[in-house]
């Protein structure tokens, strides 16, 4: 597999409102895959305090911007407390030479209608992997399962199919690991459908 051969769509009928991070289609309001999932990382993060989550967004926040600013321009700039999460990202980048073919990809299943954000498509030894970015102090497999599943259904909805899906979990320390996921993972998407049956039927009663 070439880049040449590949397309990646571009959906200008999804628009992404990220202050109360919304994501609407042809103006209708449709659920977000993290929305979806509250479940899942409430049953993990309920406890934690509010302080320590907003900081740890804020890190993620930070962190990405970087990495998009780096991919598509070279540019290698980030508060220093931050760096080391850089480094990571570039030190991977060297040792995997992968083909980034879109950073910061949103997608929304066609029939479905839940949307989402995938860090990154990129082209890696001649196969299509969805990839998403960790800060985190370790990846939860629990929810990464799900979530980069439900983005690469999304995906396959629209007739994109990748040939895998990893976490790039990166450390402050400069280091990285590469945690992949295989493309078709049938348990995660079946607990994905039930999050997101419970959502409707909730949604269904609000109205």
């Amino acid at each position: 597999m070439t880049t040449t051969t590949i397309k990646v769509p571009t959906f200008d009928e999804l628009e992404f409102e990220e202050k109360r991070h919304i994501y609407t289609l042809n103006g209708a309001v449709i659920p977000s895959v993290t929305t979806i999932m509250k479940p899942l990382s409430q049953s993990l993060y309920g406890g934690i305090d509010e302080a320590v989550l907003n900081a740890a967004a804020a890190r993620g926040t930070a962190v990405h911007n970087a990495i998009e600013n780096y991919t598509l321009f070279g540019i290698a700039d980030l508060a220093p407390e931050y760096r080391g999460y850089l480094d990571a990202y570039i030190a991977w980048r060297n040792e995997y030479s992968p083909e980034p073919l879109a950073n910061e990809c949103k997608v929304y299943h066609k029939i479905l209608r839940y949307a989402g954000t995938s860090d990154m498509l990129a082209v890696i030894d001649g196969k299509l992997i969805l990839i998403d970015f960790k800060t985190s102090s370790s990846v939860n497999k629990m929810l990464t399962g799900v979530q980069l599943e439900a983005y690469a259904k999304a995906y396959e909805s629209h007739g994109l199919k990748v040939d895998g899906k990893a976490i790039l979990h990166l450390k402050k320390n400069g280091k990285f690991s590469w945690v992949y996921y295989d493309r078709n993972d049938s348990a995660s998407w079946d607990v994905f459908g039930a999050l997101l049956t419970v959502f409707n039927h909730i949604e269904k009663y609000k109205k």
